[in-house]
Order: C-alpha cells, then structure tokens, then sequence
C-alpha cells in the first residue's frame, strides 16, 4: 500500500512543490487558484470523510468575488442565498430595526449565505483531479536548505517548497510553527448551537437577530431551509443543556410570538446540533521560513460579523496572487509580500467581529436595557457604513 509520501512524489509537482494542510475554505481557494495557474498543490486535510453537516456562512462580496476568476460565481449563487435585510430584535422577540442593504450590495455585489459544505463542495469543484489526502495529519516540519521536509502519521516524508497551514482555529501548524507566546485566543464566554429550520420563519432574502439578556437568536437565509443559531454564556449552555436552555429562551418570550420560538423549536428537535465554542485567535506573525499560516489559522474569527469565510477567500487570494509572480527560490519574499497586503485588512475586520461581540453578549437585565435604548436609535447610515469598511480597501 502506498504512502502519503509515495503518492505525492509520484503525482509530481508544478513551479511551486506546495503543501496545503487543511481542505477547508481557505485551503480549497488557495488549491482552486493555484491549479488555475497550472500548478499542482498537494493537499492534506485530518478528518476522514469530507461529508459534513457543519453550519451556515455568509459571503460578503470581498471574498465571493474570488469566484468569478476560476468561473463557479453562478454556482455560488444556484447553491446560495442572497441576504438584502437585517431585522434587529430585542430579548422580547419584538424587532427594533429593518433594514435593506439592497442599494450598497448594488455597488459591489450580492452578500449570500449557505450551508459551509455546499461551499466546500463549490470549491473542490475547481480542484479538478487533483486529490484530497483525508485521514491525514503532518506531524513534524523540518526546515532544510531551501525546503521543508514533511513527516504525515504514515510515518512517511516529502520535501515541499512551501507549505500552507489552513487547518483552521485550532491548527496544530500553528502550534508547530509558533511558541505558545506568540498567539492567543479570545474568548467571549460564549457559544451557540447551530441548526437548521424551515425557510418560511422569516421573510425570504432576511437575516434576523434578536439580543437579549444571556441568550442571542439569530436566523440566516440559506438554499431551502434557514441557518439558525441559540447562543448564550456558555456555562450556563453545558450545565442546562440545549433543551433547558432552549426552554428558559422561551420563558423570556412567553408573552410574545414572533420567529424565536420557531428556532427554539429547531433546536429541540435536532439531537446533534453543532456546537460552537466562541473565540477566536490572533498570531503575532504569520510565517516561518516556508511555512505560512492561512484563514482561520493566522486569524480566527468569531462568527459576530459573518466574515470569517470572505477573509479566507479573500486571503488565499492574495496569496495565490503573491505567489505568481514567485519562483521557488524566492517563495519567502513572496510571503512577506502576502503577509503585508494581508493582515491589516483581517485584522482590522477580526476587530470589529470582537466589537459586535462585546455588543452583543451582554448577560446582565440592566447592560441589555441599555442596550436596547441604544439600539433604538441604530440607524441604516451606520449599518451601511459597517459593511462599506469591510468591502473597502486595497489586498
């Protein structure tokens, strides 16, 4: 039986003998563009299977517009859909704010949400017949004289030109590549579960949210059926349980109809809804020697602004860009390059994601009160004006 190493030697290589670690959405943009470009990365991903139930994502047009080069924008949108309005309820169940988001998304294209493995799926379409080694983990890099030798848990080694950790927030590259000193993660004291309801809860084409005080409902569109997501301290998530928790929402909203308790609903019915731990992580620096970190392990995101995915995308971009114009003996100059076009613009935009955090997991009757006044006079201007500082910007 052939190894991991066997295999990629006999496969061959392009221009660039690239490893890409983790087939998520930054590691698949980054494969899909690479391959467009006739190159030939070697790709590595830890789970076994790539069949996932997962959770919704939403793509803002900074990252989905990465898809018109390599030709699957019009398949995005078939397994999508589009998100033209944002409700804003309170912890009531009564919505404060609608609003339509049509005139800015005209300017720069549709922001879209889905199911992440239909993305996934999009994505790997792009890869052609270049294969996905499942079930395999790299378990040492070793930097040589202008490579990196790889060791996977076959016991097996390849030498590579440059390798790409995209194994997401928890990467074990990361790990390998950093000391425990130079990242660190966030943590809100929060978490969520993740599931799936009727498309008929809210209007088509709404994203919806309502922020109370130790809970937060929220409602995304996505291709026959609605993402739906129950957060809360997450203490008080792994000591109730999700059916408690869900009930004590729902004493909050007796009094009230509204869409929440249709999510709640959901949320019972599903046994194995995803659970999802809310931090997120920042690095002191994204490379080593030949070794780079990418999407979610350079910069982790809170799912607060929904704009992990486009910073992926929109990263892999950059990097396949960099990379371009690079030879393999200079693929670390190309990196510094990627590093600097890069990480402001993620970094600011993982800022603003720990911002809306702090606005919306509030525990306390009286911070949510206030909140809520506050929330009250939240106009379109500043909601637009948020989403403009996203898409803006060179990379």
């Amino acid at each position: 039986m052939s190894t991991v190493g066997d295999t990629i030697r006999a496969r061959g290589h392009g221009r660039i003998r690239t490893l890409v670690i983790g087939a998520g959405v930054a590691g698949l943009t980054l494969a899909a563009l690479l391959r467009q470009r006739g190159e030939q990365p070697h790709i590595v991903e830890r789970a076994g299977s790539l069949d996932e139930a997962g959770y919704n994502v939403a793509l803002y047009p900074i990252g989905s517009r990465v898809l018109h080069g390599l030709g699957l924008f019009d398949r995005l949108l078939a397994t999508s859909r589009p998100a033209r309005y944002y409700e804003l309820g309170n912890g009531k169940g009564e919505v404060l704010h609608r609003f339509d988001f049509d005139a800015v998304l005209a300017q720069y294209g549709p922001l879209v949400g889905l199911k992440r493995a239909e993305l996934l799926a999009v994505l790997r379409s792009a890869l052609g017949d270049l294969p996905i080694h499942v079930g395999t983990t790299v378990t040492a890099l070793q930097p040589e004289q202008d490579e990196v030798r790889v060791t996977f848990n076959d016991g097996s080694q390849a030498s590579f030109d440059l390798v790409v950790g995209a194994d997401g927030m928890h990467s074990a590259t990361r790990s390998m590549l950093l000391g425990p000193e130079e990242f660190a993660y966030w943590d809100t004291g929060w978490g969520c579960w993740v599931t799936w309801a009727d498309e008929a809860i809210v209007p088509p084409e709404t994203m919806a949210e309502f922020w109370g005080a130790g809970f937060l409902v929220g409602i995304y569109p996505v291709k026959g059926a609605q993402g739906v997501v129950i957060a809360g301290p997450t203490k008080a998530l792994k000591e109730d349980g999700r059916i408690a928790f869900a009930e004590h929402v729902r004493h909050h909203l007796r009094d009230f109809g509204g869409p929440v308790p249709a999510v709640l609903d959901a949320l019972e019915k599903d046994p194995r809804p995803f659970f999802w731990d809310l931090h997120d992580c920042r690095c002191r620096r994204w490379t080593a020697g030949r070794v780079v970190l990418l999407g979610d392990a350079a910069a982790g995101f809170l799912p607060t602004a929904g704009v992990g995915a486009s910073m992926a995308m929109m990263s892999a971009a950059a990097l396949a860009d960099e990379l371009s114009r690079a030879d393999a003996a200079h693929v670390e100059y190309a990196l510094r390059l990627f590093v600097s076009r890069a990480r402001p613009k993620v970094e600011a935009a993982q800022d603003n994601s720990r911002h809306l955090s702090k606005l919306m997991m509030i525990d306390s009757l009286p911070l949510a009160w206030g909140r809520e006044q506050l929330l009250r006079f939240y106009t379109l201007d500043q909601a637009l004006r948020d989403i403009m500082r996203v898409m803006e910007g060179t990379i």
